[in-house]
């Protein structure tokens, strides 16, 4: 009995977030970035240390990273660099990297 208990509670557990998560990306304000590539990049903040981010309609998950200023996020192959809420720039993240050695695009809030 004890190991059935234990497994609903993990399973419980583990479906929160995910739950959490899809609702939080729903509520979000996002605000649409015109890029110097011409491409549109959407985000939103749902709390202080996560970035949503669409991009060609696909949305990654970012999560808050040291910066010198502004504030950065990185995940799911991604940079995004903001500085206030209508400067930003996108970069790719090669494998295993936490800073974007490839250079970024820059965009700003309409």
């Amino acid at each position: 009995m004890t190991s059935i208990a234990l497994m609903l509670a993990l399973t419980s557990c583990n479906a929160t977030p995910a739950k959490q998560q899809a609702a939080t990306s729903d509520t979000a304000s996002w605000t649409t970035y015109g890029c110097s590539d011409g491409q549109t990049v959407q985000a939103a903040y749902p709390d202080t240390n996560t970035a949503l981010v669409k991009i060609k309609g696909q949305t990654y998950t970012l999560h808050i990273a040291i910066s010198g200023s502004g504030a950065r996020y990185i995940g799911d192959g991604w940079q995004w660099w903001t500085k206030g809420m209508k400067d930003g720039m996108l970069a790719p993240l090669a494998a295993g990297e936490t800073i974007a050695s490839a250079p970024g695009i820059t965009c700003h809030a309409s």
